[in-house]
Protein backbone atom coordinates (compact mmCIF):
# COMPACT_ATOMS: atom_id res chain seq x y z
CA UNK A 1 0.00 0.00 0.00
CA UNK A 2 1.08 3.55 -0.72
CA UNK A 3 1.28 6.39 1.79
CA UNK A 4 0.93 10.14 1.64
CA UNK A 5 1.89 12.79 4.18
CA UNK A 6 -0.08 15.60 5.81
CA UNK A 7 2.22 17.96 7.68
CA UNK A 8 4.89 15.24 7.43
CA UNK A 9 2.63 12.70 9.16
CA UNK A 10 2.05 9.42 7.33
CA UNK A 11 -1.40 8.33 6.23
CA UNK A 12 -1.82 5.05 4.36
CA UNK A 13 -3.92 5.00 1.19
CA UNK A 14 -6.38 2.26 2.08
CA UNK A 15 -9.96 1.37 2.79
CA UNK A 16 -11.58 -1.13 5.14
CA UNK A 17 -11.10 -4.09 2.83
CA UNK A 18 -7.53 -3.38 1.71
CA UNK A 19 -6.27 -2.52 5.20
CA UNK A 20 -7.78 -5.65 6.79
CA UNK A 21 -6.58 -7.91 3.97
CA UNK A 22 -3.05 -6.55 4.24
CA UNK A 23 -3.05 -6.93 8.02
CA UNK A 24 -4.25 -10.55 7.85
CA UNK A 25 -1.75 -11.37 5.13
CA UNK A 26 0.99 -9.86 7.28
CA UNK A 27 0.22 -11.88 10.40
CA UNK A 28 0.31 -15.08 8.33
CA UNK A 29 3.95 -14.26 7.55
CA UNK A 30 4.75 -14.43 11.31
CA UNK A 31 6.28 -10.97 11.27
CA UNK A 32 6.03 -8.35 14.00
CA UNK A 33 4.89 -4.75 13.53
CA UNK A 34 2.17 -2.29 14.54
CA UNK A 35 -0.72 -0.27 13.15
CA UNK A 36 -1.71 3.26 14.13
CA UNK A 37 -5.22 4.66 13.83
CA UNK A 38 -4.50 8.24 12.82
CA UNK A 39 -7.30 10.75 13.20
CA UNK A 40 -7.16 14.54 12.99
CA UNK A 41 -6.29 14.84 16.68
CA UNK A 42 -3.33 12.48 16.55
CA UNK A 43 -2.11 14.14 13.34
CA UNK A 44 -2.19 17.61 14.90
CA UNK A 45 -0.54 16.47 18.14
CA UNK A 46 2.17 14.59 16.24
CA UNK A 47 2.94 17.68 14.15
CA UNK A 48 2.71 20.31 16.88
CA UNK A 49 3.66 18.68 20.15
CA UNK A 50 5.27 15.26 20.00
CA UNK A 51 8.20 14.15 17.88
CA UNK A 52 7.83 10.74 19.57
CA UNK A 53 4.26 10.40 18.33
CA UNK A 54 5.28 11.54 14.86
CA UNK A 55 8.05 8.94 14.77
CA UNK A 56 5.66 6.24 15.96
CA UNK A 57 3.06 6.99 13.30
CA UNK A 58 5.60 7.37 10.51
CA UNK A 59 7.29 4.06 11.32
CA UNK A 60 4.07 2.05 11.56
CA UNK A 61 3.17 -0.75 9.17
CA UNK A 62 -0.15 0.97 8.41
CA UNK A 63 -1.40 4.41 9.48
CA UNK A 64 -5.17 4.10 9.12
CA UNK A 65 -7.04 7.22 7.92
CA UNK A 66 -9.48 7.52 10.81
CA UNK A 67 -12.07 10.27 10.59
CA UNK A 68 -13.97 11.77 7.69
CA UNK A 69 -11.87 15.00 7.81
CA UNK A 70 -8.66 13.09 7.03
CA UNK A 71 -10.07 10.97 4.21
CA UNK A 72 -12.06 13.87 2.68
CA UNK A 73 -8.99 16.09 2.65
CA UNK A 74 -7.02 13.35 0.92
CA UNK A 75 -9.70 12.99 -1.75
CA UNK A 76 -9.83 16.77 -2.29
CA UNK A 77 -6.11 16.58 -2.99
CA UNK A 78 -6.74 13.94 -5.64
CA UNK A 79 -5.51 10.95 -3.65
CA UNK A 80 -7.21 7.75 -4.73
CA UNK A 81 -8.07 4.45 -3.02
CA UNK A 82 -8.69 5.95 0.38
CA UNK A 83 -11.70 5.89 2.69
CA UNK A 84 -12.19 6.41 6.37
CA UNK A 85 -11.07 3.41 8.45
CA UNK A 86 -12.09 3.84 12.08
CA UNK A 87 -10.49 1.63 14.72
CA UNK A 88 -13.69 -0.19 15.66
CA UNK A 89 -14.63 -0.76 12.01
CA UNK A 90 -11.17 -2.14 11.30
CA UNK A 91 -11.49 -4.51 14.25
CA UNK A 92 -14.92 -5.71 13.10
CA UNK A 93 -13.63 -6.40 9.60
CA UNK A 94 -10.64 -8.35 10.90
CA UNK A 95 -12.87 -10.31 13.28
CA UNK A 96 -15.26 -11.22 10.47
CA UNK A 97 -12.42 -12.37 8.23
CA UNK A 98 -10.67 -14.38 10.96
CA UNK A 99 -13.72 -16.07 12.48
CA UNK A 100 -13.40 -19.86 12.59
CA UNK A 101 -9.68 -19.65 11.72
CA UNK A 102 -6.48 -20.39 13.62
CA UNK A 103 -5.60 -16.68 13.83
CA UNK A 104 -5.37 -15.66 17.48
CA UNK A 105 -6.25 -12.36 19.17
CA UNK A 106 -4.95 -10.75 22.36
CA UNK A 107 -6.47 -7.69 24.08
CA UNK A 108 -4.32 -5.24 26.05
CA UNK A 109 -5.56 -2.33 28.14
CA UNK A 110 -8.64 -0.96 29.90
CA UNK A 111 -10.03 -2.80 32.96
CA UNK A 112 -10.55 -6.49 33.68
CA UNK A 113 -14.30 -5.88 33.74
CA UNK A 114 -14.27 -4.35 30.25
CA UNK A 115 -11.96 -7.06 28.91
CA UNK A 116 -14.16 -9.87 30.25
CA UNK A 117 -17.27 -8.30 28.75
CA UNK A 118 -15.46 -7.68 25.46
CA UNK A 119 -14.27 -11.27 25.14
CA UNK A 120 -17.72 -12.65 25.89
CA UNK A 121 -19.33 -10.44 23.24
CA UNK A 122 -16.72 -11.13 20.57
CA UNK A 123 -16.59 -14.90 20.96
CA UNK A 124 -20.38 -15.04 20.68
CA UNK A 125 -20.67 -12.75 17.69
CA UNK A 126 -17.56 -13.56 15.65
CA UNK A 127 -16.30 -16.94 16.94
CA UNK A 128 -12.74 -15.65 16.98
CA UNK A 129 -9.83 -17.39 18.65
CA UNK A 130 -8.86 -15.35 21.74
CA UNK A 131 -5.50 -16.32 23.22
CA UNK A 132 -5.54 -13.94 26.17
CA UNK A 133 -5.91 -10.45 27.60
CA UNK A 134 -4.23 -8.23 30.15
CA UNK A 135 -5.19 -5.09 32.04
CA UNK A 136 -2.01 -3.42 33.33
CA UNK A 137 -2.16 -1.36 36.51
CA UNK A 138 -2.50 2.22 35.37
CA UNK A 139 -0.63 4.94 37.19
CA UNK A 140 2.18 2.56 38.12
CA UNK A 141 3.96 2.09 34.80
CA UNK A 142 7.60 1.06 34.86
CA UNK A 143 10.00 -1.00 32.76
CA UNK A 144 8.76 -4.02 34.72
CA UNK A 145 5.25 -3.29 33.45
CA UNK A 146 6.48 -3.48 29.86
CA UNK A 147 8.35 -6.71 30.58
CA UNK A 148 5.24 -8.29 32.12
CA UNK A 149 3.03 -7.23 29.21
CA UNK A 150 5.39 -8.64 26.60
CA UNK A 151 5.82 -11.84 28.65
CA UNK A 152 2.07 -12.41 28.76
CA UNK A 153 1.67 -11.72 25.05
CA UNK A 154 4.55 -13.98 24.00
CA UNK A 155 3.32 -16.87 26.16
CA UNK A 156 -0.01 -16.92 24.33
CA UNK A 157 1.61 -16.32 20.90
CA UNK A 158 -1.18 -14.23 19.32
CA UNK A 159 -1.32 -12.90 15.77
CA UNK A 160 -3.24 -9.68 16.49
CA UNK A 161 -2.61 -7.66 19.65
CA UNK A 162 -5.34 -5.06 20.13
CA UNK A 163 -4.03 -2.18 22.26
CA UNK A 164 -6.24 0.23 24.20
CA UNK A 165 -3.92 2.48 26.20
CA UNK A 166 -5.19 5.87 25.06
CA UNK A 167 -4.46 7.92 21.94
CA UNK A 168 -0.87 9.15 21.73
CA UNK A 169 0.42 6.92 24.51
CA UNK A 170 -0.45 3.64 22.79
CA UNK A 171 1.28 4.59 19.52
CA UNK A 172 4.53 5.43 21.29
CA UNK A 173 4.29 2.31 23.44
CA UNK A 174 3.80 0.07 20.41
CA UNK A 175 6.73 1.64 18.58
CA UNK A 176 8.99 1.13 21.60
CA UNK A 177 7.93 -2.46 22.30
CA UNK A 178 6.80 -4.28 19.15
CA UNK A 179 10.28 -5.64 18.43
CA UNK A 180 10.15 -7.55 21.74
CA UNK A 181 7.33 -9.73 20.41
CA UNK A 182 7.98 -13.23 19.17
CA UNK A 183 5.55 -12.34 16.40
CA UNK A 184 2.31 -10.42 15.97
CA UNK A 185 0.74 -7.24 14.70
CA UNK A 186 -0.21 -4.64 17.31
CA UNK A 187 -3.05 -2.21 16.57
CA UNK A 188 -3.73 0.82 18.74
CA UNK A 189 -7.50 1.23 18.82
CA UNK A 190 -8.12 3.64 21.69
CA UNK A 191 -11.69 3.54 23.01
CA UNK A 192 -12.82 0.81 20.60
CA UNK A 193 -13.10 -1.81 23.37
CA UNK A 194 -15.80 0.28 25.06
CA UNK A 195 -17.69 0.80 21.82
CA UNK A 196 -18.01 -2.97 21.54
CA UNK A 197 -19.17 -3.36 25.14
CA UNK A 198 -21.63 -0.48 24.87
CA UNK A 199 -19.98 1.63 27.58
CA UNK A 200 -19.55 4.33 24.94
CA UNK A 201 -22.33 4.81 22.40
CA UNK A 202 -21.26 5.31 18.82
CA UNK A 203 -22.88 7.96 16.65
CA UNK A 204 -25.68 6.93 14.27
CA UNK A 205 -24.48 5.92 10.82
CA UNK A 206 -25.78 9.09 9.16
CA UNK A 207 -23.65 11.20 11.53
CA UNK A 208 -20.60 9.04 10.85
CA UNK A 209 -21.00 9.41 7.10
CA UNK A 210 -21.57 13.15 7.39
CA UNK A 211 -18.39 13.59 9.41
CA UNK A 212 -20.10 14.57 12.65
CA UNK A 213 -19.19 11.62 14.85
CA UNK A 214 -16.99 13.99 16.83
CA UNK A 215 -20.09 16.07 17.68
CA UNK A 216 -21.89 12.98 18.99
CA UNK A 217 -18.94 12.11 21.23
CA UNK A 218 -18.72 15.71 22.44
CA UNK A 219 -22.41 15.65 23.41
CA UNK A 220 -22.01 12.37 25.29
CA UNK A 221 -18.55 12.97 26.82
CA UNK A 222 -18.20 16.76 27.10
CA UNK A 223 -15.74 16.70 29.99
CA UNK A 224 -13.34 14.42 28.18
CA UNK A 225 -13.75 15.50 24.58
CA UNK A 226 -14.09 19.32 24.73
CA UNK A 227 -10.45 20.07 25.47
CA UNK A 228 -9.27 17.44 22.98
CA UNK A 229 -11.31 18.90 20.15
CA UNK A 230 -10.74 22.53 21.09
CA UNK A 231 -6.96 22.07 20.98
CA UNK A 232 -6.80 20.06 17.75
CA UNK A 233 -9.69 20.72 15.33
CA UNK A 234 -8.90 24.42 14.70
CA UNK A 235 -5.34 23.48 13.77
CA UNK A 236 -6.54 20.72 11.47
CA UNK A 237 -8.77 23.21 9.64
CA UNK A 238 -5.76 25.50 9.16
CA UNK A 239 -3.62 22.60 7.95
CA UNK A 240 -6.35 21.54 5.54
CA UNK A 241 -6.47 24.96 3.89
CA UNK A 242 -2.68 24.98 3.61
CA UNK A 243 -2.63 21.49 2.11
CA UNK A 244 -5.26 22.34 -0.49
CA UNK A 245 -3.07 25.14 -1.79
CA UNK A 246 -0.14 22.82 -2.32
CA UNK A 247 0.51 21.72 -5.88
CA UNK A 248 1.04 18.04 -5.06
CA UNK A 249 0.09 15.47 -2.44
CA UNK A 250 3.57 14.27 -1.41
CA UNK A 251 2.40 10.78 -2.23
CA UNK A 252 5.00 8.02 -2.03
Amino acid sequence: MKNFYLKDIKITCCNLDSSSENAISYVRSNGKNYICVTDAGNLVNAHRKSSELKEAINNSFISLPDGIPVSKLAKLKGIQDIDRVAGQDFMKEVFKKTSDTDIKHFFLGDTDEVLNSLKEILTAEYKINISGSYSPEFGVWTEKTDIEIIRRINITNPDFIWVSLGGGKQEIWMKNNYMKLNKGLMAGVGAAFRFFTGDIKRAPLYMQKAGFEWLHRLAHQPGKMFKRYATTLPFFLIYSVQELFKSNSNKT
